[in-house]
Protein backbone atom coordinates (compact mmCIF):
# COMPACT_ATOMS: atom_id res chain seq x y z
CA UNK A 1 0.00 0.00 0.00
CA UNK A 2 0.94 3.67 -0.22
CA UNK A 3 1.53 3.82 3.55
CA UNK A 4 3.67 0.68 3.68
CA UNK A 5 5.94 1.78 0.84
CA UNK A 6 6.34 5.18 2.46
CA UNK A 7 7.19 3.63 5.83
CA UNK A 8 9.58 1.13 4.25
CA UNK A 9 11.48 4.00 2.65
CA UNK A 10 11.97 5.70 6.02
CA UNK A 11 12.93 2.45 7.76
CA UNK A 12 15.59 1.71 5.15
CA UNK A 13 16.98 5.24 5.31
CA UNK A 14 17.45 5.00 9.07
CA UNK A 15 19.44 1.74 9.02
CA UNK A 16 21.45 2.99 6.05
CA UNK A 17 22.86 5.71 8.32
CA UNK A 18 24.96 2.94 9.89
CA UNK A 19 27.82 0.85 8.52
CA UNK A 20 27.58 -2.93 8.93
CA UNK A 21 31.25 -3.29 7.95
CA UNK A 22 32.08 -1.39 11.15
CA UNK A 23 29.96 -3.84 13.18
CA UNK A 24 27.09 -1.34 13.35
CA UNK A 25 24.22 -3.82 13.17
CA UNK A 26 21.18 -1.57 12.85
CA UNK A 27 17.46 -2.24 13.03
CA UNK A 28 14.55 0.19 12.80
CA UNK A 29 10.79 -0.12 13.19
CA UNK A 30 8.40 2.36 11.55
CA UNK A 31 4.73 3.06 12.16
CA UNK A 32 2.72 5.83 10.49
CA UNK A 33 5.76 7.48 8.89
CA UNK A 34 7.78 7.83 12.06
CA UNK A 35 10.18 5.54 13.97
CA UNK A 36 8.75 3.66 16.95
CA UNK A 37 12.07 1.96 17.65
CA UNK A 38 15.67 1.83 16.45
CA UNK A 39 18.86 0.35 17.81
CA UNK A 40 22.40 -0.86 17.26
CA UNK A 41 23.22 -4.36 18.48
CA UNK A 42 26.14 -6.75 18.68
CA UNK A 43 24.52 -8.77 15.88
CA UNK A 44 21.30 -8.80 13.84
CA UNK A 45 19.39 -10.75 16.51
CA UNK A 46 20.46 -8.35 19.25
CA UNK A 47 19.57 -5.30 17.16
CA UNK A 48 16.03 -6.58 16.56
CA UNK A 49 15.45 -7.49 20.21
CA UNK A 50 16.58 -4.04 21.32
CA UNK A 51 14.39 -2.35 18.71
CA UNK A 52 11.38 -4.41 19.77
CA UNK A 53 11.94 -3.43 23.41
CA UNK A 54 11.97 0.27 22.48
CA UNK A 55 8.20 0.07 21.92
CA UNK A 56 6.73 -3.43 21.93
CA UNK A 57 3.20 -2.03 21.46
CA UNK A 58 3.62 0.26 18.46
CA UNK A 59 5.74 -2.16 16.43
CA UNK A 60 2.61 -4.33 15.90
CA UNK A 61 1.63 -3.99 12.23
CA UNK A 62 4.75 -2.00 11.47
CA UNK A 63 7.70 -2.20 9.08
CA UNK A 64 11.11 -3.46 10.21
CA UNK A 65 14.41 -2.85 8.40
CA UNK A 66 17.95 -4.18 8.84
CA UNK A 67 21.29 -3.10 7.35
CA UNK A 68 22.57 -6.69 7.53
CA UNK A 69 21.47 -10.22 6.70
CA UNK A 70 18.60 -11.75 8.68
CA UNK A 71 19.44 -15.17 10.11
CA UNK A 72 17.31 -18.07 11.29
CA UNK A 73 17.21 -17.03 14.94
CA UNK A 74 16.11 -13.50 14.08
CA UNK A 75 13.47 -14.77 11.64
CA UNK A 76 11.90 -16.88 14.38
CA UNK A 77 11.74 -13.83 16.61
CA UNK A 78 10.24 -11.67 13.85
CA UNK A 79 7.48 -14.20 13.29
CA UNK A 80 6.26 -13.75 16.86
CA UNK A 81 4.86 -10.32 15.94
CA UNK A 82 2.50 -9.23 13.18
CA UNK A 83 4.54 -7.15 10.72
CA UNK A 84 3.68 -5.78 7.29
CA UNK A 85 7.19 -5.75 5.81
CA UNK A 86 10.67 -6.96 6.68
CA UNK A 87 13.35 -5.40 4.50
CA UNK A 88 17.00 -6.37 4.83
CA UNK A 89 20.31 -6.47 3.03
CA UNK A 90 19.94 -10.25 2.74
CA UNK A 91 18.27 -13.33 4.23
CA UNK A 92 19.73 -16.76 4.88
CA UNK A 93 17.94 -19.68 3.24
CA UNK A 94 16.72 -20.86 6.65
CA UNK A 95 15.42 -17.39 7.53
CA UNK A 96 13.45 -17.17 4.29
CA UNK A 97 11.78 -20.53 4.93
CA UNK A 98 10.65 -19.35 8.33
CA UNK A 99 9.46 -15.91 7.24
CA UNK A 100 7.53 -17.33 4.27
CA UNK A 101 5.30 -19.27 6.67
CA UNK A 102 3.84 -15.96 7.88
CA UNK A 103 0.70 -14.97 5.98
CA UNK A 104 0.69 -11.53 4.31
CA UNK A 105 4.26 -10.68 5.30
CA UNK A 106 6.22 -8.93 2.55
CA UNK A 107 9.88 -9.97 2.54
CA UNK A 108 12.11 -7.55 0.64
CA UNK A 109 15.82 -7.62 -0.11
CA UNK A 110 17.45 -4.35 -1.12
CA UNK A 111 20.45 -4.07 -3.41
CA UNK A 112 21.48 -0.44 -3.04
CA UNK A 113 21.35 2.15 -0.28
CA UNK A 114 18.97 5.12 -0.60
CA UNK A 115 20.39 7.71 -2.97
CA UNK A 116 17.72 10.40 -3.36
CA UNK A 117 19.12 13.82 -4.17
CA UNK A 118 15.88 15.81 -4.00
CA UNK A 119 12.77 15.73 -1.83
CA UNK A 120 9.33 16.39 -3.30
CA UNK A 121 6.19 17.36 -1.37
CA UNK A 122 2.79 17.79 -3.05
CA UNK A 123 0.86 20.97 -2.40
CA UNK A 124 -2.36 22.05 -4.08
CA UNK A 125 -1.49 23.01 -7.65
CA UNK A 126 2.19 22.11 -7.51
CA UNK A 127 5.24 20.59 -5.84
CA UNK A 128 7.71 21.84 -3.26
CA UNK A 129 11.23 20.79 -4.23
CA UNK A 130 14.24 20.82 -1.94
CA UNK A 131 17.56 19.04 -1.49
CA UNK A 132 17.38 15.73 0.35
CA UNK A 133 18.53 15.90 3.98
CA UNK A 134 21.62 13.73 3.51
CA UNK A 135 23.85 15.32 6.15
CA UNK A 136 24.15 14.92 9.90
CA UNK A 137 26.66 17.58 10.89
CA UNK A 138 30.11 18.63 9.71
CA UNK A 139 31.37 20.07 12.97
CA UNK A 140 30.04 20.26 16.48
CA UNK A 141 30.72 22.48 19.46
CA UNK A 142 30.53 21.61 23.16
CA UNK A 143 28.87 24.69 24.67
CA UNK A 144 28.67 23.66 28.35
CA UNK A 145 31.13 23.38 31.22
CA UNK A 146 30.64 19.63 31.32
CA UNK A 147 31.78 17.52 28.37
CA UNK A 148 30.08 14.29 27.28
CA UNK A 149 31.97 11.05 27.82
CA UNK A 150 33.12 9.05 24.80
CA UNK A 151 30.23 6.59 25.26
CA UNK A 152 27.71 9.40 25.66
CA UNK A 153 29.02 11.02 22.49
CA UNK A 154 28.51 7.82 20.51
CA UNK A 155 24.95 7.56 21.80
CA UNK A 156 24.30 11.22 20.99
CA UNK A 157 25.37 10.68 17.37
CA UNK A 158 23.17 7.59 17.19
CA UNK A 159 20.25 9.66 18.50
CA UNK A 160 20.77 12.37 15.91
CA UNK A 161 20.79 9.79 13.11
CA UNK A 162 17.37 8.59 14.30
CA UNK A 163 15.75 11.91 15.20
CA UNK A 164 16.28 13.33 11.70
CA UNK A 165 13.70 10.79 10.46
CA UNK A 166 11.08 11.52 13.13
CA UNK A 167 8.42 14.11 12.40
CA UNK A 168 9.20 17.52 13.84
CA UNK A 169 8.97 18.63 16.53
CA UNK A 170 11.14 15.59 17.27
CA UNK A 171 13.04 14.40 20.33
CA UNK A 172 14.78 11.05 20.85
CA UNK A 173 16.05 9.77 24.20
CA UNK A 174 18.77 7.13 23.85
CA UNK A 175 20.03 4.46 26.25
CA UNK A 176 22.64 1.90 25.23
CA UNK A 177 22.11 2.63 21.52
CA UNK A 178 18.34 2.18 21.82
CA UNK A 179 15.82 4.87 20.89
CA UNK A 180 13.92 4.30 24.12
CA UNK A 181 11.79 7.42 23.93
CA UNK A 182 10.63 9.06 20.69
CA UNK A 183 8.50 12.19 20.81
CA UNK A 184 7.45 13.43 17.39
CA UNK A 185 4.88 15.41 15.43
CA UNK A 186 4.01 17.72 18.31
CA UNK A 187 3.13 21.38 17.84
CA UNK A 188 5.67 22.47 20.45
CA UNK A 189 9.00 21.07 21.53
CA UNK A 190 8.29 20.69 25.24
CA UNK A 191 5.41 18.29 24.49
CA UNK A 192 7.69 16.20 22.27
CA UNK A 193 10.32 16.29 25.01
CA UNK A 194 7.93 15.24 27.78
CA UNK A 195 6.51 12.45 25.63
CA UNK A 196 9.99 11.06 24.89
CA UNK A 197 11.12 11.32 28.51
CA UNK A 198 8.04 9.56 29.88
CA UNK A 199 8.51 6.69 27.42
CA UNK A 200 12.24 6.33 28.08
CA UNK A 201 12.27 6.72 31.86
CA UNK A 202 15.24 7.90 33.89
CA UNK A 203 18.76 8.47 32.54
CA UNK A 204 20.15 8.46 29.01
CA UNK A 205 21.04 11.13 26.47
CA UNK A 206 18.83 13.24 24.24
CA UNK A 207 18.84 14.33 20.58
CA UNK A 208 16.68 17.14 19.18
CA UNK A 209 16.08 17.84 15.49
CA UNK A 210 15.94 21.62 16.06
CA UNK A 211 16.88 24.24 18.64
CA UNK A 212 15.23 24.82 22.03
CA UNK A 213 13.13 28.00 22.03
CA UNK A 214 13.16 28.07 25.85
CA UNK A 215 15.10 26.46 28.71
CA UNK A 216 12.07 24.36 29.69
CA UNK A 217 13.38 21.38 27.69
CA UNK A 218 16.61 21.34 29.68
CA UNK A 219 14.73 21.64 32.98
CA UNK A 220 12.55 18.67 31.98
CA UNK A 221 15.68 16.68 31.08
CA UNK A 222 17.14 17.33 34.53
CA UNK A 223 14.07 15.76 36.18
CA UNK A 224 14.75 12.57 34.21
CA UNK A 225 18.51 12.54 34.85
CA UNK A 226 19.48 13.11 31.21
CA UNK A 227 23.29 13.23 31.02
CA UNK A 228 23.90 14.93 27.67
CA UNK A 229 22.01 16.74 24.89
CA UNK A 230 22.74 17.23 21.21
CA UNK A 231 20.84 19.87 19.24
CA UNK A 232 21.47 22.32 16.37
CA UNK A 233 21.46 25.53 18.44
CA UNK A 234 20.50 28.84 16.83
CA UNK A 235 17.78 30.10 19.18
CA UNK A 236 17.84 33.69 20.45
CA UNK A 237 17.62 32.07 23.91
CA UNK A 238 20.50 29.60 23.47
CA UNK A 239 22.30 31.25 26.39
CA UNK A 240 19.41 30.39 28.72
CA UNK A 241 19.52 26.71 27.70
CA UNK A 242 23.30 26.61 28.15
CA UNK A 243 22.99 28.18 31.62
CA UNK A 244 20.30 25.64 32.52
CA UNK A 245 22.58 22.78 31.47
CA UNK A 246 25.41 24.18 33.59
CA UNK A 247 23.03 24.50 36.57
CA UNK A 248 21.94 20.86 36.22
CA UNK A 249 25.33 19.38 35.32
CA UNK A 250 24.24 18.35 31.81
CA UNK A 251 26.60 18.50 28.84
CA UNK A 252 25.28 19.96 25.59
CA UNK A 253 26.52 19.99 22.01
CA UNK A 254 25.51 22.29 19.15
CA UNK A 255 25.75 20.94 15.59
CA UNK A 256 24.66 23.98 13.58
CA UNK A 257 22.40 21.84 11.36
CA UNK A 258 18.70 21.30 11.96
CA UNK A 259 16.64 18.57 10.32
CA UNK A 260 12.97 19.47 10.88
CA UNK A 261 11.20 16.67 8.97
CA UNK A 262 7.73 17.63 7.72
Amino acid sequence: SFNNIRDMDIALKIVSEFDESKKEFACSAIKHSTPCGASLGENVFDSYNKTYKCDSVSIFGGIVAFNSAVDERTAKELNKTFLEIVIAKDFTAEALKILKTKNNLRIIKYKTKPNDKINLVKVDGGLLVQDEDDSLFENYKIVTEKKPSEEEMKNLIFGMKVVKYAKSNAIVVVKDFMAKGIGSGQTNRIWACEDALKRAGKSGVMASDAFFPFRDVVDACAKYDIKAIIQPGGSIRDKESIEACNEHGISMIFTGIRHFRH
